[in-house]
Formats: C-alpha cells, sequence, structure tokens
C-alpha cells in the first residue's frame, strides 16, 4: 500500500468511529434519515474534504522527501508528522463536527421532537475531536515508524530523533483512557437525562450501551497502539545491539521515534560507527606496528612515552637464505618470504607474542611486552619448538621444492619499549642489552647447532618444563662477561 493511501485510511478512521456510533444511534432512536446524514456528511466533509486538504498542508513535506527531497526541512516534517496530524485532525472535527448537528435536522431528527443545546453540541464534538487527535497520533507514529524503516531499509537514510517525550504520550493515552470515558458516562446521568423528559426517544440503558461501545472500542485502541509505539523501535534498537555483540560493526540501526528511545538509538548508531572506526585504525595501523601495540596506543597512548619491563626475546633467521634466494626471482623470493612468515607468525601471535620487525628473512618478536604474560620465558620456547615442528614437512617456493630451516635465539632480561623517532614519523621499538644477547645467541646457530639456543636466564625462568642441554659459556661480541648458552631439546617428560 501507498504511503499515503495508508495515511487517508488513517485520517478517516475517526469519522468511521464517529459514523459507527451514528449509526448505532440511528438503529435504537428508529431515526433512518438521521443515519443517511450523516453517513453522507461524514463521508464527504470528515473524510473526503479532510483528506484533500490535509493532503496539502500536513502530507506534502513528507511526499517530498519520499519523492527524494531529503531536506531537513522535509526530515523535520516526517519526525512531527504525528503530532501535526493529530493537531490537524483536532481542530477539523472541532469546527466542522458541529456543523453536522445544526444541519442534521434538514434530513431527521436526535430520536425525538426537540433541538439539541449549543453546550451539548460542542461538548460531544470535544471529546470525538479528543479522541481522534489520539487515534491519528497512535496510528500516524506507526506508520511515519514504518516510513523510517523504509528509507533506511532502501536508502540508508537515519533521520535522528528531535526530542520528544515518552512520558507526555503516556500521560495522555492513559488520560484519555481514564478520564473520558468517565466524562461520558457522567454527562449521560447528570445532565442528558433531562432531556429526556422533553421528548428524547433514547433509553437511559440504550445511551450507556452507546458510551460502553465507544468507550470499550477506545480502550481496545489504545491497548493495541500505545505498547507498540514504544516496543517496536526497542525491537529494532535490540535487533542492532546483538548484531554489533556479535562482531558486525558495519550495523546501524533505523531511529523509527522521535523521543528518548530515538535519541538512544541516534547515540548507538554513533557509538558503533567510533567503535568501526576505531576497529579500521586498530587494522590499519596493525599493518605497519605490532597488532598488541596498536591496540595498546588506541588504549592508552601514553605507552609511546616508554616503559621498562623484563621481557624474553626471540629471534629467527632462515639457514642459507642467501644461496636460496639467488636461485629465485625478486617476485618468487618475496612470495616464499611471505609464505615462510605466515607459518612462523601463527605460533608467536598464538601465544600473545609480540612481532616487532622483519629484518630481511628475520623475525624479531617479544614476549611480555607490550601484552602482559608472567610465563613468557617458557610462552617463547613453546613458540620456537612449535616454529621448527611446523616447518618439519612444510616446502616452499614456487615448485614447493625448498625446505627452510631456521635458527632461533632467545633471551630474557630487562628491556625498554617505546616509540622512538623524529620528524613526525615515530617506530615502537624495544631496546636493551636483552636484545642484543637474542639475536647473538640466533647467530651462534650457525657454530653451535640448534636449532634453539636459549641463555640461562630464559632456560631458568622457564623452569623445568623443558629438556635443555648446555652449551658453554659463550663471549658475546660487545659484552664483557660471558653468557650461558643452552640447546633446547624439546618439552620435558
Amino acid at each position: 500500500m501507498r504511503p499515503f493511501t495508508r495515511y487517508a485510511l488513517t485520517l478517516s478512521v475517526p469519522a468511521g468511529i464517529d459514523m459507527f456510533g451514528n449509526a448505532v444511534f440511528s438503529i435504537l432512536t428508529r431515526e433512518p434519515g438521521y443515519f443517511f446524514w450523516t453517513q453522507a456528511y461524514d463521508g464527504i466533509f470528515l473524510i473526503g474534504l479532510n483528506i484533500a486538504l490535509a493532503r496539502h498542508f500536513v502530507w506534502r513535506p513528507v511526499g517530498a522527501l519520499l519523492d527524494g527531497d531529503d531536506s531537513e526541512a522535509n526530515r523535520a516534517a516526517l519526525n512531527r508528522l504525528a503530532s501535526r496530524s493529530a493537531i490537524w485532525i483536532g481542530l477539523f472535527f472541532i469546527l466542522l463536527h458541529p456543523i453536522g448537528f445544526f444541519l442534521s435536522p434538514i434530513a431527521g431528527t436526535y430520536g425525538g421532537d426537540f433541538a439539541l443545546p449549543l453546550d451539548y453540541v460542542y461538548f460531544i464534538s470535544t471529546v470525538i475531536s479528543a479522541t481522534s487527535a489520539y487515534l491519528v497520533f497512535y496510528l500516524t507514529s506507526g506508520q511515519v515508524t514504518q516510513i523510517k524503516l523504509d528509507l533506511f531499509r532502501r536508502n540508508g537514510v537515519i533521520i535522528p530523533a528531535a526530542g520528544a517525550r515518552i512520558r507526555n504520550r503516556i500521560v495522555m493515552a492513559v488520560g484519555l483512557i481514564a478520564i473520558m470515558p468517565l466524562l461520558i458516562l457522567a454527562m449521560e446521568l447528570f445532565w442528558f437525562t433531562r432531556y429526556r423528559d422533553q421528548g428524547l426517544d433514547l433509553p437511559l440503558e440504550d445511551a450507556l450501551l452507546i458510551d460502553f461501545i465507544v468507550s470499550g472500542v477506545l480502550i481496545v485502541l489504545t491497548l493495541t497502539f500505545l505498547p507498540r509505539t514504544i516496543t517496536r523501535p526497542i525491537e529494532l534498537l535490540n535487533t542492532a545491539v546483538e548484531r554489533v555483540a556479535a562482531g558486525d560493526l558495519s550495523t546501524r540501526s533505523p531511529v523509527t521515534s522521535d523521543d528518548e528511545i530515538g535519541l538512544v538509538t541516534t547515540r548507538f548508531n554513533a557509538m558503533v560507527e567510533g567503535l568501526a572506526e576505531r576497529q579500521a585504525i586498530r587494522e590499519t595501523f596493525g599493518k605497519y606496528v605490532p597488532e598488541a601495540v596498536a591496540e595498546r596506543l588506541i588504549r592508552d597512548p601514553s605507552v609511546t612515552e616508554g616503559e621498562e619491563r623484563t621481557a624474553t626475546i626471540l629471534f629467527t633467521d632462515i639457514s642459507g637464505f642467501t644461496g636460496i634466494s639467488e636461485r629465485l626471482t625478486p617476485a618468487q623470493t618475496i612470495a616464499m618470504l611471505n609464505d615462510y612468515f605466515e607459518v612462523v607468525l601463527e605460533p608467536i601471535q598464538s601465544r600473545h607474542g609480540t612481532v616487532n620487525a622483519f629484518i630481511g628473512d628475520a623475525v624479531f618478536a617479544s614476549f611480555n611486552v607490550p601484552v602482559p604474560d608472567t610465563d613468557h620465558a617458557a610462552t617463547a620456547i613453546a613458540a620456537a619448538l612449535e616454529i621448527q615442528e611446523r616447518l618439519k614437512d612444510r616446502l616452499f617456493g614456487p615448485d614447493r621444492d625448498i625446505r627452510l630451516e631456521t635458527r632461533i635465539g632467545i633471551n630474557t632480561g630487562p628491556v625498554a619499549a617505546g616509540a622512538v623517532g623524529a620528524g613526525g614519523r615515530l617506530g615502537y621499538t624495544i631496546l636493551g642489552d636483552a636484545v642484543n644477547i637474542a639475536a647473538r645467541l640466533e647467530a651462534l646457530v650457525k657454530e653451535r647447532g640448534g636449532p634453539v639456543l636459549v641463555s640461562g636466564e630464559t632456560m631458568r625462568a622457564a623452569g623445568g618444563r623443558f629438556r635443555f642441554e648446555k652449551v658453554g659459556d659463550e663471549t658475546m661480541r660487545g659484552r664483557a662477561h660471558t653468557t650461558e648458552v643452552w640447546r633446547v631439546g624439546g618439552a620435558s617428560g
């Protein structure tokens, strides 16, 4: 159904209820002339004229929005459509409905040989106008929700809430269904009774029957449409929250209400957009610095100022890489290295180690910095052993005929980590003697064999979980003291 057709039907509902009430009244008072007159009057004026004027004065900017004119004025008109329609229908009925009372004697009577007083006519018209405004407001609110949902699904358009109040809506609804039936009953019992002595052929029992029917219809409509105007936007927001919780940061929730729920939904969308931007920054940043560093920098930029910590450093290098690369083209060499790095990185990163740099065919990784790990020495050794195990039966190169052997050196000691650089170009770096020793241990594998050599500090920090074989006390270049060197034989037991 087209949006304006649905809107026209919405504006026709109050007149339809009035026509139903007049039909019941005509049957009970046996006045067919009154029935035909009221049906014709309501159909021509309260429905036909009402819709024609409302299309021009109320609906026009909304129609322009649906036709593609996405201006702020048209968006605001859609947000205000329910309230403007309620005001429109209320004023329209209070002006035109009494005219039907005044003109109805042309076609028949009110069920007796007497004229209704002016105050009674306007009381009835006021009750009908207030009820009509209430019904149109909630019916139109549902239509606005659907229009916003369609705009969101079709064009991705999100119209922010303007800040209406749920409290006012609930107070209006509860007040109407609580007060209006009481006013109608009071009118029948204490005010309209006197007209029965003046010739009104409508017994009190029949009048109360009409009042109960009208009140029942009013209550049913309230219980139907009031909860839906509140629950439907919450349901849509909850669906979006579940998608974000599942990891879909592309999710946006349509803002279908103009109240606090709409404001919460608007803020939710802004929050998810911020999360998506943060995720994009982390992923992009993680291509140029270690991902763990990127995450910490996003959470705590002070990390770049530097920190001191005891860490375990791991270096790897491919044995005989120069000779292997001479047999390959540059493109083939790069492809082989990327394939090789995939194998090496997974054991490190799965244990929350950080790959700090690729130096040619070498990998420089750290444990316990920047991601804390109380068992970093054992973790680094476990990663080294898994790397060796993964490379054992793996072949590389364009023809898958190259076996790569990797030397690994590991050392544990104090390091300084932070951002260094100048000229606006910074890099996250780990510095300290512990780093140099790890690099020397990796190079020492050429002479002493390995394939994994660790320092005495790493061996003692790892405890008895691995089998070690002492290689000796080695003098490292640039150091005055010797370094205990141990070969890792595998996991203990």
